[in-house]
């Protein structure tokens, strides 16, 4: 079980920032008292209780919320400029004004800021299967590098995608 406590990069990373920002409040506080030892190992103590219980709490939460980008491929039996105007519509449907056709067949999506997240870039590359099929590559991830948990936001982005590009 502890294992699985540190068991990603992130998680150590926020124990250690979980364990500094004890030690920090801690320090301030102990600069008003006198001195010693016993008190000063009362306070790594306490730090270390302290950040390993934080992180028992949140280790679930990291593991189903951790924030990844995700990607997914699928084939949809289309010629290519049909994908491409079934595409544009969808993100106009959704996004708006937020919606870029970035190249002949790559769009871009900068999402808005909500109380999940900082917003996401979700990106849309279209190409030739062959044939009359077209190769849909959704991405999702988050706007802000040090997002630590994204709430499943860039998974529903690419499923609610795939979703209304196969439905029709």
């Amino acid at each position: 079980m502890i294992r699985s406590l540190f068991d990603s990069r992130r998680k150590r990373g926020f124990f250690v920032l979980q364990l500094l920002c004890s030690l920090l409040f801690q320090q301030s506080t102990w600069l008003w008292t006198v001195f010693s030892w016993p008190v000063l190992m009362d306070m790594l103590l306490f730090s270390l209780i302290y950040a390993f219980v934080i992180q028992v709490f949140f280790a679930d939460i990291f593991d189903r919320n951790a924030v990844e980008r995700v990607q997914q491929t699928l084939t949809l039996p289309m010629a290519l400029p049909l994908v491409r105007e079934r595409v544009w519509q969808e993100l106009q449907a959704r996004y708006g004004r937020r919606a870029r056709v970035q190249g002949e067949g790559h769009f871009e999506v900068r999402t808005a800021c909500s109380f999940k997240s900082w917003g996401e870039s979700l990106s849309v590359d279209l190409a030739e299967a062959g044939g009359a099929a077209t190769q849909v590559h959704l991405c999702s991830q988050p706007r802000f590098p040090l997002t630590l948990i994204d709430w499943g936001k860039n998974r529903a982005n690419v499923e609610s995608m795939v979703r209304a590009l196969t439905q029709k």
